[in-house]
């Protein structure tokens, strides 16, 4: 499934181009059948229909001839009930059977019309070719007799459909998302962990592999502490002794950097936050006032000496002042003491999955993968 966004909505693949297409064929099928020897004249509605006209004409085989008529009845993403001709019928269609090719039928207003205005011109017969049918949207009584799709009373857009004139190119169609699903669907990850465990490689795997944001508390710190700002200067002197920011002030900065991401984002990676209970609960906090929520605490669970090693390594080759033997020891006695109590709370919160840090990378990885996707 992939997202879009047009304009101010966000819509969801709901149909592939590839069963669209299967299901016209089905369609085209049976009309080369019923009108072998009939000659049909398609009259294909504009705007939306064209894509689906275009395509549905390259699976007749029969005899047969098309032209276009334009009528309006949508604005924005709702039916005006308002049907205006914008452009009309030039061909003589006395005795003539008739195909209207519809993108979509809902009221039934847009082709009850139709049809009444078709009926002055003595056709022989009408029938309906719709891509899509709306069958509980249905205000008329129509008989369609080739429907290639029936979806529920969603707006849809995509396939030639559009949504105030954009998104008409799109190959799939999508469904407009509620502001439920956008919450449902929002996929906001603790990654969790002692320091070393490889919180920030395998957020950057995530970032690349969903598109999440990602809110590294160590990042911002550095970035302050570089800066010379009084913040990184109050959080220098908590670094280098190996002890945690206060809480008040983490909470303020990631809400400013978490409200900078907007509205429809896909989710955002926690990386180095919370470290303690009253964190958790202060960023559970946070996300409710904007009515969002944690989705995931990933914790990825590696042996300490393992994380020596590698802490160890990191400060010899990066020059970090605070990754030597004796301030590593010293965060990870404050991450067992203080940080790990969060497992339990997450895992009564019911969103903690463990994931075995040690190994190789790849594999690493596809735990994680098969929890997000999960979600």
């Amino acid at each position: 499934m992939s997202i879009v966004t047009i304009k101010d909505k966000t819509f969801r693949t709901s149909i592939p181009e590839k069963e669209i297409k299967e299901r016209i064929q089905v369609v085209a099928d049976r009309i080369n059948h019923d009108m072998a020897d009939k000659n049909p004249l398609f009259l294909a509605v504009l705007n939306g229909a064209f894509v689906f006209a275009a395509d549905l004409m390259r699976m007749i085989t029969i005899p047969c001839e098309i032209s276009f008529v334009k009528l309006a009845s949508y604005q924005g993403v709702t039916s005006t009930g308002k049907v205006t001709e914008v452009m009309g019928i030039n061909e003589d269609l006395t005795n003539r059977t008739i195909v209207i090719i519809e993108d979509i039928v809902d009221t039934g207003l847009t082709m009850k019309r139709m049809i009444e205005t078709l009926g002055t011109r003595h056709p022989a017969s009408v029938h309906i070719c719709a891509l899509l049918v709306k069958p509980e949207k249905l205000q008329v009584d129509l008989d369609i007799e080739y429907a290639a799709m029936e979806i529920p009373n969603d707006f849809i857009v995509g396939y030639g459909l559009d949504y105030d004139q954009q998104g008409r190119n799109l190959p799939d169609i999508y469904t407009l998302v509620s502001d439920e699903e956008k919450l449902n669907s929002m996929k906001n990850i603790v990654i969790f962990g002692a320091p070393g465990s490889g919180k920030g490689t395998q957020s950057d795997l995530m970032i690349k592999k969903y598109g999440l944001g990602h809110i590294s508390t160590g990042d911002v710190l550095r970035s302050e502490i570089k800066k010379g700002t009084e913040l990184g200067k109050t959080a220098a002197s908590y670094i280098d002794k190996g002890q945690l920011i206060p809480d008040a002030l983490m909470v303020d900065i990631l809400a400013s950097v978490y409200d900078s991401f907007g509205t429809d984002h896909p989710g955002v990676i926690f990386d180095g936050f919370p470290r303690t209970i009253p964190q958790a609960e202060a960023l559970k906090k946070m996300l409710e006032e904007r009515g969002h929520k944690i989705a995931a605490m990933i914790e990825l669970d590696v042996p300490e000496e393992e994380l020596m090693t590698r802490l160890i390594k990191r400060g010899q080759e990066s020059g970090r002042s605070d990754d030597n033997a004796e301030t590593i020891k010293k965060r990870l006695d404050v991450y067992h003491n203080q940080t790990s109590p969060l497992i339990e709370w997450y895992e009564k919160e019911g969103i903690r999955h463990h994931i075995n840090g040690l190994g190789a990378l790849d594999r690493i990885f596809g735990d994680i993968q098969r929890v997000v996707d999960g979600i």
